[in-house]
């Protein structure tokens, strides 16, 4: 019937889904409303269940659509992806060539995945995925839209990748307690990177990043450097390099300190021919920070307490 998406992918469904469906659509007013629930139950289990073959973590409990009170008012297909956002699972039927999506979509809606249930509701297909990104001021969104599951993928790999890291402590830096990632800076850069006089109680480490514009992948270092000062306070000095030797920094390449509340402090941008950009800041006892390193469309992210 629709053979524009290939591979399509089968998900049976088991009687614990058509169970959760039955006892939804029994909560609603009318039988038409109903039945539109219960398919809607299906297609969000079968995605659910998918996506937990493929060790993506989901969470039925916090999706509009296995809320009853929601379900009755929206009839909600969502299902929650923790941290990424919701994906949309819409049911196709036979001889559907578009599927219905809210004319307004919440925020934090990720795409759409077309599910197409069978005559039986014993299986279904899911055709494929599109991203929310596109133009959704509609109330029917086309099967010729969607895009095989693979973007769905490389849609999640994207918003996780955005995702602010695990909470860097630089307290423990000087005890030497370093997290994962961490390097002295001479095991991890090739080229000689400008040393500035700092003195002997400083601690340095290093970390490599990679960001891409366009076709070209530029291997950087993030090299920060703790200087205590006479109070508790803490000097920060932070370093973006090349890993390579003889290479510059990408123009436009920027660097951003970010406030607890996510507010730019500061920020500095390489202009052509840098070969390193940096910036430095104090900070006090457990007080917070982030960088954004960011070139193009691409991005990097971490956290920090003094």
């Amino acid at each position: 019937m629709y053979s524009s998406i290939a591979p399509t992918l089968t998900v049976p469904l088991n009687a614990d889904a058509h169970q959760q469906a039955r006892q939804f659509a029994a909560e609603q007013a009318d039988s038409t409303t109903g039945k539109r629930v219960y398919l809607n139950t299906l297609a969000v289990w079968a995605v659910h269940r998918y996506l937990t073959w493929m060790q993506i973590d989901t969470d039925l409990a916090q999706s509009h659509s296995w809320n009853v009170g929601l379900n009755a008012l929206f009839q909600a297909t969502d299902l929650v992806l923790p941290q990424l956002g919701r994906l949309e699972c819409c049911p196709v039927l036979p001889g559907d060539v578009a599927v219905a999506i809210a004319p307004t979509p919440l925020p934090d809606v990720i795409g759409y995945m077309a599910v197409q249930l069978n005559d039986r509701l014993d299986q279904v297909q899911l055709l494929g995925f599109v991203s929310a990104t596109v133009d959704d001021a509609t109330e029917q969104l086309p099967l010729e839209r969607f895009q095989p599951l693979d973007a769905l993928f490389d849609r999640l790999d994207t918003l996780a990748a955005a995702q602010p890291s695990p909470l860097i402590r630089l307290g423990q830096w000087l005890q030497h307690q370093f997290g994962c990632g961490w390097q002295a800076v001479e095991e991890l850069i090739v080229s000689p990177t400008p040393r500035l006089a700092f003195r002997r109680t400083a601690v340095r480490r290093a970390r490599s990043i990679s960001l891409q514009e366009g076709d070209r992948l530029y291997a950087l270092a993030l090299v920060v450097t703790l200087v205590p000062d006479e109070s508790d306070a803490l000097v920060i000095h932070l370093q973006l390099c090349p890993l390579a030797e003889k290479t510059g920094l990408p123009a436009q390449l920027k660097l951003q300190v970010l406030t607890e509340t996510g507010d730019v402090f500061g920020e500095v941008i390489a202009r052509d021919a840098d070969t390193f950009i940096q910036y430095e800041l104090t900070g006090q006892p457990d007080e917070h920070f982030g960088i954004h390193i960011t070139l193009g469309e691409t991005q990097f992210c971490e956290r920090f307490m003094v």
